[in-house]
């Protein structure tokens, strides 16, 4: 399955070292549309993730004792994040659609996935903290650094989304 996408990825990627400056959406085959299309409803997941990891988060936050839930707040949210990387890039991917179809194709694959992946482990990681909180075997730092290490790879996610599309 792993070896597929990755097949499908470099594909995908092909067209990219082309030169696609002349080419303007209305004379993209339909293949093309399609794709432009599944970029879109990709990276409409990433932002929905966040949603559903921030769920999965608060509701931990929520069987969270009183007197701990003051240090347990900023892991319960920070699940949120991969909502707003995507909000962005939707914006730059809607930008360039008209001039560079491919690579908006290319910044909803590699947005969307990681902030989909990421906020569901960066929730249940979040969710993980929380209850070590609430049985006070960690503070608040250390929470803190288990909860932002599943963010890096929504910001490598980001990142590669931000190059391709100014590119």
């Amino acid at each position: 399955m792993k070896k597929n996408f990755f097949i499908f990825l470099s594909i995908l990627s092909l067209p990219l070292c082309a030169d696609s400056t002349h080419e303007t959406l209305a004379s993209v085959d339909f293949s093309i549309l399609l794709l432009v299309l599944m970029s879109f409803v990709l990276i409409s997941v990433g932002m929905l993730s966040s949603a559903y990891a921030l769920t999965i988060s608060l509701t931990a936050y929520a069987a969270c004792e009183e007197k701990n839930r003051q240090a347990a707040f900023i892991p319960a949210v920070m699940p949120g994040s991969q909502g707003l990387y995507s909000f962005a890039i939707t914006f730059m991917m809607i930008q360039a659609l008209e001039t560079k179809p491919l690579q908006v194709v290319l910044a909803g694959i590699l947005c969307g996935l990681p902030c989909l992946l990421s906020a569901i482990g960066q929730a249940k990681t979040a969710a993980a903290c929380i209850k070590s909180i609430n049985n006070e075997t960690m503070d608040l730092g250390q929470a803190l650094i288990a909860t932002g290490l599943p963010e890096m790879y929504a910001l490598t996610g980001l990142a590669a989304a931000f190059l391709v599309l100014q590119a």
